[in-house]
């Protein structure tokens, strides 16, 4: 984990990610934390200081069921928040979230912060905005689909930015199988011309869609 506050490079993830769009950005006091992959923005039993707002990279959502596998939640590509329920409930996170790539979030002290953005009602839209979509994701989750490639193509269409896939394993890791039988399903959907390659583990859902 890297601290960075150079403010030029803050200034541009703010316009980027257009947050500054959603709420009043200014006197704030962000920066910017990097994460290698593979480490933690956050994790059950340990206190979240910051608001965490992934602007580059992904970050996987999940938990540990009594049997100890890993249950995915969600995966965030350059987008979403972490904090808003610590924040809301005054609690410590009951969830993990992983970089599965080198990540970049833009970072916001909470209690130094707590009084302004308590009677921020656009700061307080956004946090209900981003629970609402994190419930939606959630829910979507929730869904039975037992073949993969169905699997696949609704995580495409619903929950990918453009219906675009990128990169073999985070994909693999938030639909639960492995690398080798994602490999297969997506050559397989290619061959039938319902994905379109858009570059090295990329692909991107095609016109035919989940209903061809």
């Amino acid at each position: 984990m890297k601290k960075i506050y150079e403010k030029s490079l803050v200034e541009k993830y703010l316009k980027t990610s257009h947050l500054s769009g959603q709420f009043c950005t200014e006197k704030l006091g962000f920066f910017l934390i990097e994460y290698r992959r593979g480490e933690f923005l956050s994790r059950p039993g340990q206190d979240i200081a910051y608001f965490l707002f992934p602007v580059r990279g992904s970050v996987v959502l999940y938990y540990l069921d009594e049997n100890g596998a890993r249950r995915t939640m969600a995966v965030m590509n350059n987008t979403g928040l972490l904090g808003d329920m610590e924040f809301a409930l005054n609690t410590i996170p009951h969830f993990y979230a992983e970089a599965v790539t080198p990540v970049t979030a833009l970072a916001l002290s909470m209690e130094k912060n707590r009084a302004i953005l308590e009677k921020d009602c656009r700061f307080l839209m956004y946090l209900l905005r981003c629970n609402s979509r994190n419930k939606m994701s959630v829910a979507r989750n929730t869904i039975v689909l037992s073949r993969l490639d169905d699997r696949l193509l609704y995580y495409l269409k619903n929950d990918c930015p453009d219906q675009m896939m990128i990169g073999m394993e985070h994909t693999a890791t938030r639909l639960q199988c492995s690398r080798r039988q994602l490999q297969r399903v997506v050559k397989k959907l290619h061959e039938q011309g319902r994905l379109i390659k858009a570059g090295k583990g990329c692909y991107q859902l095609s016109e035919k869609g989940p209903e061809a």
